[in-house]
């Protein structure tokens, strides 16, 4: 058996059951709202969109697309810096090194992701939880930093009320 096997008919179901059963028990003040499309996009990928409450940016938005293969993980950290570039991405390079279950990556307009690819058969509440929360931990304290980095005169990070 691989790793990564091709996904079935029954794929987008079973995901979508694990989104649903994880979304259940989820902390009812982080999590804003799960869609889901029904229907596959012209590439044959089905797509589910978790918004949740951040701390630092006040909606994180993960992305969650079945692919042939595997499950694409996908938040955005920051868009493209508008200053610093080329010590924004060695930052960020740097602090790729830290990471677990999540990787940073520039997308194709130069903005900061973090990203993961999930084989289908590993896609579970628990995996689930451990990504969505990753994500959620990893953009609350990238978040500040990277944004005064990239927006230097523009960003000014709020303060905490306790």
């Amino acid at each position: 058996m691989t790793r990564a096997p091709l996904g079935d008919a029954d794929s987008a179901q079973h995901l979508d059951e694990v989104v649903s059963s994880w979304a259940a028990q989820w902390h009812a003040s982080a999590l804003l709202g799960i869609e889901h499309q029904p229907l596959p996009d012209d590439r044959g990928h089905f797509h589910w969109l978790i918004r949740l409450r951040g701390d630092e940016k006040d909606v994180i938005t993960v992305w969650l697309s079945l692919r042939q293969r595997t499950v694409h993980v996908e938040t955005e950290v920051t868009p493209a810096p508008e200053e610093n570039r080329e010590t924004l991405f060695r930052y960020a390079l740097v602090k790729n090194a830290e990471l677990r279950e999540l990787h940073i990556a520039i997308g194709p307009e130069d903005g900061i992701y973090l990203m993961a690819q999930i084989p289908i058969l590993e896609v579970t509440k628990e995996r689930l939880d451990e990504v969505v929360g990753a994500a959620l931990t990893y953009v609350d304290e990238i978040y500040p930093t990277a944004m005064a980095m990239g927006f230097p005169s523009l960003y000014r990070r709020r303060k905490k009320t306790t």
